[in-house]
């Protein structure tokens, strides 16, 4: 099967963002501003017009914390990094814990400053440790950050053991005002060879994905199909599926088209494979949705295997063995382990 095993790989970036609002997108989680607005402030920071903008810094000049916090916003979006650290900084001087987060993500990621690994996790875990009741909302992401940088080895002692604490933690048994992001991360851990325990799997990508994450809804379409961690349910398997590839997951549609073919609905599985191989770059495709690469890569390489498969034989579409050529190679750039495990299946006559 074609499930993710080995999707936490070890490598200086914290994981996807599980929320809108990213300093970094592709390095770490973060999470929206969530300050009050200030009278006479109904504009988002970002999309300050003049007058809000003089308002907001003169606020911020006088020492109000908020104002200080929403200016650092206000130069985040800009791209200035270094005056957005600098009122941040000001503002969690203060006591602003939400800029001590933006500031531990800004020092781990070297975000207007040069990386400091051991000061981001250190900040972290000051948020992680906050009793202001304001701040609580912040406590999950901030373990869930944790829990990665432990996973890695970065600005911390490696430990499997360590990241799985703080995930737990971060998770909050599932409820939606944990780290979706964690929960969803659970459900990779459990399905790691050294850690693996697919009934645990199979309930933390339930939650995760019941909380919104596409890679989770994937993934468990994937683990009814195949009965992992669960009964085989085809009916389930196609429903997740279709509810995340609506969604604009590229795994998810790339598992349909498996689901499509080894059904024998060649036609309706080469057209599918046919619209995931026309993606252009996974990279923006991984930006515009927040989406995990990895999980993209995986789907692109299945919807072009798949494609050059039909391809090859003739089913669903009209036979050319240099077209599929071209497909094959396609997937195995997409995702060589992909490719290899798919490949393996061809030559065992599976597919």
């Amino acid at each position: 099967h074609y499930f993710i095993q080995s999707n936490l790989r070890r490598f200086q970036t914290m994981a996807e963002v599980e929320m809108p609002l990213a300093l970094s997108p592709m390095k770490t989680q973060v999470v929206p501003e969530t300050v009050p607005e200030e009278p006479g402030f109904v504009q988002k920071s970002d999309k300050l017009d003049k007058e809000s903008y003089v308002k907001l810094k003169e606020l911020a000049q006088q020492g109000h914390t908020k104002s200080q916090f929403k200016l650092g916003m206000y130069y985040t979006h800009q791209g200035d990094h270094g005056q957005a650290m600098r009122w941040f900084e000001r503002a969690s001087s203060m006591g602003d814990v939400q800029a001590l987060f933006q500031l531990s993500i800004m020092h781990y990621d070297g975000i207007g400053t040069l990386p400091n690994l051991t000061k981001g996790v250190e900040m972290l875990k000051e948020v992680s440790n906050t009793t202001n009741p304001v701040f609580q909302f912040l406590i999950p992401h901030a373990q869930y950050n944790l829990g990665m940088a432990a996973f890695m080895g970065y600005g911390m002692k490696q430990s499997d053991m360590i990241a799985e604490t703080y995930w737990l933690l971060a998770a909050k048994e599932g409820d939606p005002d944990g780290s979706i992001a964690a929960q969803s991360q659970l459900g990779m851990f459990y399905t790691r060879r050294d850690t693996k325990d697919t009934k645990k799997a199979f309930y933390w990508h339930y939650f995760a994905a019941e909380n919104g994450s596409l890679e989770s809804k994937g993934a468990l379409g994937v683990m009814y199909y195949h009965g992992i961690g669960t009964n085989p349910d085809r009916e389930l398997a196609f429903k997740c599926l279709c509810a995340a590839a609506e969604k604009g997951s590229l795994y998810a549609q790339g598992n349909l088209v498996v689901y499509y073919f080894e059904s024998r609905l060649f036609t309706r599985a080469a057209h599918c494979a046919w619209s995931i191989a026309q993606t252009e770059s996974l990279e923006e495709h991984a930006a515009k949705t927040g989406l995990l690469l990895e999980y993209i890569s995986r789907g692109m390489s299945l919807g072009c295997f798949f494609y050059a498969r039909c391809l090859q034989t003739g089913k669903g579409v009209q036979k050319n063995e240099e077209e599929a050529k071209k497909y094959f190679n396609k997937a195995n750039a997409a995702c060589p382990e992909t490719f290899s495990e798919l490949f393996q299946k061809l030559k065992n006559d599976e597919l």
